[in-house]
């Protein structure tokens, strides 16, 4: 034991290295927290000089009419910027389909030909080829072939390897019609990968779709400005190493990603498409220029949210990427920067396993500060220099080892022994606290237990879950069966707060989406470093068995009939507390009839529950013991399960908490 006491310190700290090297979803929602905070503090002002958005906004759609516009607005909107002498023109839009508005193709359809009727396509073509225009392509996921053979217009030299293995990869592609994409001078990708919480980071420089390689539409746009035929690609075993034209360089990621630097972006910079057809905006502000030509109009929806909180236009994020490889200015995040942080975490680890041994407790303390000073310091240091080098998950790791260390190092003084006490005099105050509240959470029998009855059986002094039903009139009553996060007196405290709401709403004779809202507001208010409760909430009208219901983060509910046919209505929306809501139709209800069916709502602690042979009842356990012994009534189900899951030698798991509700039979 003493040697196991001895060597758990450095098995905390392998097993701290190895989360981190495993780059798992949990490290990358700290990396992205951190990173995201340095872009809001550390968010620059930058001219943007070579750079212009032609805007379709509220105002240009107000004016010429609903968006898509027809081709040949397209082509004149081209044609002006480029007797405007703008000096590469950029489109954040597709034309993926013919013009559906093309006078042309309208007459043909009634079989009326004149050579003198308008082609707007044609007029967007010809448009695009006597300009130097750069369009988009998109990745697309899904398996059906567009059958586009559009091509990348960049020659691609690569060294040191095939750099296309490393590269994020698309079957299809979504892009612009292809004797459209073929009159223009450029085609730039401009695909974003998925983030898990929706904010854009970054994005790939090159990648891979239908087969070949495309330039971001930055890049593109820059190799048409300087008129380069070619970009180099610089390669090794490990992955992408540069990205070169004759006047940029641009360091990636092994696969090719940069990580934007987002600037402060002047309003001025945006353009209004219907300005420049009006031919309201003079030759000195667009001639030389660069112009990506988009759209920030609400009901087009293109738009995303960035690290620093904002929600911008997605053609702006193209000038921010311009911008940023102008500058050589994206934030570096590669292969050297992962070395450099695990390097710097398996240093702070070892400081903090062997220091707070061999020095004062006090001493220790200022220690650990001084420690996450200097690795904040250092990461402050190299972010003005756009390396991002992580040091929240190595402080967070050094705190849980620190901590570990300063444990054991009590336990060896003997100090531990006192703790306990205090431990076990705090821990029998909450119970007796808690055990009160409770008494007083849980309602009587209902008056008829063939149509509704339910049951509580606590694992430990305290139950962590609820259930309570108000009858409103002889017609109809309303219901909830709860589980709060955590235990103890904060959880019997919280649910204490959430039942006098449920109770007080119910018999006003509340909506149920508004008795949720305000139980999930309360608990919002009240609850304690993120603790929230899962709950089902609803309304049964005993006369036409019609249920309204909601489930908020709970187990899913089962339905099932006297032929033992089950259905789960599964949860829609997260649970209560998490954060605040202001309007009831966010807690959306939905209606069941259960005429001759059960409804059955439990906790975790039933399907989780041991039986007598030490195994789960699970799902599929608890389904066969209902049709096995033939139970449908509401008090034998739950005396049968109660009986089933406490006869074990095992003690219980967690609280087991069940309410049945039944339909009326035929008569």
């Amino acid at each position: 034991m003493k040697n196991l006491k001895k060597y758990l310190g450095f098995i905390f700290l392998a097993l701290l290295v190895l989360i981190k090297i495993q780059d798992s979803n949990f490290v990358k929602r700290i990396e992205n927290i951190s990173y995201d905070i340095y872009q809001s503090i550390f968010e620059e002002n930058s001219e943007f000089n070579d750079v212009l958005i032609v805007d379709i906004d509220e105002k240009s759609i107000g004016e010429i009419g609903q968006f898509p516009w027809r081709r040949d607005v397209f082509a004149k909107l081209v044609n002006k910027l480029e007797n405007l002498e703008a000096s590469v023109i950029s489109f954040d839009i597709f034309f993926s389909e013919e013009d559906k508005q093309n006078p042309k193709k309208i007459l043909k359809q009634f079989n009326i030909s004149n050579e003198n009727i308008l082609d707007s396509d044609q007029l967007l073509s010809d448009a695009i080829n006597n300009s130097n225009v750069v369009l988009p392509v998109l990745g697309d996921v899904s398996i059906f072939d567009k059958m586009n053979s559009s091509k990348p217009k960049t020659n691609l030299v690569s060294r040191g390897g095939d750099a296309s293995k490393f590269l994020y990869n698309f079957r299809n592609k979504i892009t612009s019609l292809e004797e459209i994409n073929n009159s223009a001078k450029g085609i730039g990708n401009i695909s974003y990968l998925d983030n898990q919480d929706g904010v854009l980071r970054s994005l790939p420089i090159l990648l891979k779709i239908d087969g070949d390689i495309w330039p971001a539409l930055s890049l593109e746009t820059l190799r048409l400005l300087h008129d380069n035929k070619s970009i180099l690609v610089k390669s090794s075993e490990s992955g992408i190493e540069e990205i070169k034209t004759r006047k940029y360089k641009i360091n990636t990621d092994p696969n090719s990603i940069v990580y934007i630097n987002y600037k402060k972006f002047d309003k001025e910079k945006y353009l209004s498409a219907v300005d420049i057809l009006n031919d309201k905006i003079s030759k000195n502000i667009v001639k030389d220029k660069i112009i990506l030509i988009g759209s920030s109009a609400q009901g087009i929806f293109d738009f995303v949210k960035i690290p620093s909180g904002k929600v911008i236009p997605g053609v702006e994020t193209h000038a921010h990427a311009i911008e940023n490889i102008i500058n050589n200015d994206f934030i570096v995040r590669n292969l050297t920067t992962d070395i450099v942080e695990n390097i710097i975490l398996l240093l702070s680890l070892i400081l903090v396993l062997i220091i707070p041994k061999k020095i004062n407790p006090k001493l220790s303390i200022v220690f650990y500060i001084s420690l996450v000073f200097g690795l904040i310091l250092l990461s402050l240091v190299s972010y003005q220099f756009n390396y991002f080098v992580d040091i929240f998950y190595t402080i967070l790791s050094s705190a849980l080892l620190f901590l570990i260390t300063l444990y054991f190092r009590y336990l060896q003084e003997n100090e531990i022994a006192i703790e306990n006490e205090k431990k076990q005099i705090v821990l029998k105050k909450e119970r007796e606290i808690a055990g009160e509240v409770q008494k007083k959470l849980f309602p009587v029998d209902f008056k008829d237990n063939e149509v509704l009855y339910a049951k509580n059986i606590p694992a430990r002094d305290v139950s962590g879950d609820y259930y309570d039903y108000i009858q409103i009139n002889n017609n109809e009553l309303y219901f909830t069966l709860a589980d709060v996060s955590g235990k103890g007196v904060k959880a019997g405290i919280l649910m204490a707060n959430a039942a006098a709401v449920f109770r007080s709403m119910a018999r006003l004779e509340k909506p149920v989406s508004t008795i949720a809202k305000f139980i999930n507001n309360q608990v919002a208010d009240s609850s304690y470093q993120g603790m929230f409760i899962t709950a089902v909430i609803g309304k049964l009208n005993i006369e036409s068995n019609v249920v309204e219901y909601i489930n908020l983060g709970h187990e899913p509910i089962m339905i099932f009939d006297n032929n033992y046919k089950f259905d789960y209505l599964k949860s829609t929306l997260p649970p209560l507390g998490i954060m605040k809501m202001e309007e009831d139709s966010f807690f959306q209800t939905s209606t069941i009839n259960i005429k001759e069916k059960n409804l059955m709502i439990y906790t975790d602690g039933v399907t989780e529950g041991y039986l007598e042979n030490g195994e789960e009842l699970q799902v599929k356990g608890l389904e066969k013991n209902l049709k096995n012994h033939g139970l449908f009534k509401p008090q034998e189900i739950i005396d049968k399960l109660s009986t089933l899951l406490t006869n074990s030698k095992k003690p219980l798991r967690d609280d087991i908490t069940c309410m049945v509700i039944s339909g009326k039979k035929n008569e």
